[in-house]
């Protein structure tokens, strides 16, 4: 029995993807868990696994198109199994042989005059011996198409192969521009109207101020403004920033054993034990309600060329110091490399947002990642002065800034995290 491969949910809020590439063809054998196409969801490129072993039976769905969620892109299944394409050939020629109307019984002169003027023949009362179609049969039904007289026909021209087509598709002829040179729809015009969007001219782009160069934005650069807009309208954000000692955190990881986590792993681990101490951020809004979690699913911001992602470490909660940096670095690698995994777009609970890397930036403020109710944006490390029991000292500090969503949290949430936040960090281990 074949299985279907269907499109995967991508993430928040994805209706539809684009089929980009196939790396299996029908009849290619195929094991459960190898990668079969390559997907683009609306933050990126995704490996499509099977979820069944066997063959490739049939390809649905070819590359560069775009389908809905949960759509059928191929099937899979023992070799020699019936494809739904055979299964429908076979269903068509049984009941074509079975309802295939008997031919009407004309002239040759009334099938040249009624081919010519989009006559279907079957519509016409046939006056010669046993109902014989004659060519003042034809005659007569073209004269009442002109005047505007009801007729078996539609008093449009077409071939006949046009209009079962347009049958099939159930598309009027009376509603297609006719550009065939006795003014007839012809092939073309029928699959102009079936695909308006791909028979559209394009639109002439506005043109740059002077000095600039137009440059379109990716889809993925679109889909971030269109969600990042909505969520800075839809959700009142509010915002509380800290500066933090990371002098002690330092120490203990220059400590540990190779290889050593670095800064970012760091600030990753002490905010999801912050986040175990302070709950209400590890959460979603959606519809007007508010879901809280007990699993972390952290939302890795990740910038790359074609614009920024966030794949997500699951159960973050259940890692280490040492455990979470090596995994939060094979999914940078992964979504950096084009080749994550449906869940690894999904189920986020929180986002960090760190622009440490660029050491002019002391500190800055994130837009939440909808549905999630809180980021944290973290600057960079540096050393700063900071007053030690009367004393100034020169210490490591980073500032951070955390975004609320004052719909699903208040204050004191955001507070308590960042108290949670500065005790975590004291007690690195």
């Amino acid at each position: 029995m074949s299985t279907e491969i269907v499109m995967p949910n991508l993430g928040f809020d994805v209706q539809q993807a684009r089929l980009i590439e196939w790396l299996k063809q029908p009849g290619d054998p195929i094991q459960k868990g190898e990668v079969i196409a390559v997907v683009e969801s609306d933050k990126a490129n995704v490996e499509l696994e099977s979820i069944a072993g066997g063959v490739v039976l049939e390809q649905l769905v070819a590359a560069g198109v775009e389908v809905p969620v949960g759509a059928v892109l191929a099937r899979v299944g023992p070799a020699g199994e019936p494809t739904q394409a055979n299964r429908a050939a076979a269903v068509a020629a049984s009941a074509l042989a079975i309802e295939r109307p008997a031919p009407v019984e004309s002239s040759p002169i009334a099938r040249k005059l009624a081919a010519d003027h989009g006559i279907d023949l079957a519509t016409v009362a046939g006056s010669g011996p046993r109902g014989r179609v004659t060519k003042e049969d034809v005659e007569a039904a073209i004269a009442q198409s002109a005047s505007g007289a009801p007729t078996g026909g539609t008093g449009v021209r077409a071939l006949p192969k046009v209009r079962q087509a347009a049958r099939s598709a159930g598309v009027k002829l009376a509603n297609i521009t006719p550009t065939g040179r006795k003014g007839e729809v012809t092939m073309t015009d029928l699959r102009a109207q079936m695909q308006p969007a791909e028979a559209a001219p394009a639109v002439e782009a506005e043109a740059a101020p002077a000095g600039g160069q137009a440059i379109p934005l990716s889809r993925i650069r679109q889909v971030i403004g269109k969600r990042l807009g909505e969520s800075k309208r839809e959700a009142p954000h509010f915002y509380v920033t800290g500066e933090f000692d990371l002098e002690a955190a330092l120490g203990r990881l220059k400590a540990m054993p190779a290889p050593q986590p670095g800064i970012n792993d760091l600030i990753q681990y002490v905010a999801v034990q912050a986040l175990r101490r302070a709950p209400a951020l590890n959460a979603t809004f959606q519809h007007d309600t508010l879901y809280r979690f007990d699993a972390i699913n952290l939302a890795i911001a990740v910038a790359r060329d074609e614009g920024l992602i966030t794949p997500v470490l699951h159960g973050a909660e259940r890692f280490s110091l040492a455990g979470l940096a090596q995994e939060s670095r094979k999914l940078i690698e992964r979504a950096r490399a084009n080749k994550l995994q449906p869940d690894d777009l999904q189920g986020g609970t929180f986002t960090i947002s760190n622009l440490g890397v660029i050491r002019q930036v002391d500190q800055f403020v994130a837009i939440i990642n909808p549905p999630q109710v809180a980021i944290l944006a973290v600057g960079a490390v540096k050393q700063r002065p900071v007053v030690i029991d009367g004393g100034l000292h020169i210490r490591h500090t980073v500032h951070v800034t955390l975004s609320g969503d004052h719909r699903a949290v208040d204050g004191l949430d955001l507070g308590l995290f960042m108290a949670a936040f500065q005790a975590e960090l004291d007690n690195v281990r």
